[in-house]
């Protein structure tokens, strides 16, 4: 017999229905999110015949997923969004998720995200993180254009360098602020220098990761193309 899960997965806990050919819930109910509840739950089905699984591409669905990876013969990852379109109910629960998701996938309606590689996921979290320090320096950077605006008089001596160059930060030690802005511009110019070494540290992982990758060599042939966007 071949039976289907469905899997409404959130942060602590998931809801598990199963379903056989005929569409009839054999069993559901909600599972803690660890390993061996989610094996447990679904230990009383093997020998059953394959079984196949489905959740939605919601926030860390690659843990579930390649947990079921090991416990079922088969796992599909759900467009979240086309699913909803599909079949959205006046009452939204886990439970009724979880059947739909198992009854979408027994009919062969399921709308299929895309199931990146464990390795493409390591060097999406990796660009992430980079793209995630940079943000943060730009606010940081942000904050302290903003603190200057209300000393125009002292800018007056600005060097016309980049602020955030060896002349600007030379010149941001030494202008003249009132006690509390220079306080708060110390800490500020502290948190910048942090946050370079980790984008260096972080620069360092990137090019390590893509090092031998013929795909990236050949982006970067293209012009305006670096090794981070822009060049």
């Amino acid at each position: 017999m071949r039976t289907y899960v469905g899997v409404d997965y959130h942060r602590k806990y998931s809801y598990l229905t199963v379903m056989d050919e005929r569409g009839q819930v054999l069993r559901q109910g909600t599972v803690e999110n660890r390993k061996h509840a989610v094996t447990r739950f679904l230990a009383s089905d093997d020998g059953a015949g394959y079984r196949a699984a489905v959740l939605e591409a919601t926030r860390n669905w690659a843990v579930m997923h390649d947990w079921l990876e090991e416990l079922v013969d088969e796992v599909h990852l759900a467009h979240a969004q086309k699913v909803k379109a599909i079949a959205e109910a006046k009452i939204k629960t886990d439970k009724i998720d979880a059947r739909v998701l198992a009854y979408l996938l027994r009919a062969d309606l399921l709308p299929e995200a895309y199931v990146a590689s464990p390795r493409a996921r390591e060097v999406r979290s990796v660009l992430r993180q980079r793209m995630f320090l940079v943000r943060v320096r730009t606010m940081v950077k942000n904050r302290i254009r903003g603190m200057l605006d209300r000393y125009p008089e002292a800018q007056a001596s600005r060097p016309s360098e980049e602020l955030f160059g060896s002349k600007g930060l030379a010149w941001l030690q030494e202008v003249a602020l009132k006690a509390t802005d220079r306080q708060m511009l110390e800490e500020d110019l502290k948190l910048l220098e942090e946050l370079h070494q980790h984008i260096v540290a972080s620069d360092g992982l990137v090019d390590e990761l893509a090092g031998g990758d013929s795909r990236v060599e050949l982006l970067k042939t293209i012009p305006g193309i670096g090794q981070f966007l822009p060049c």
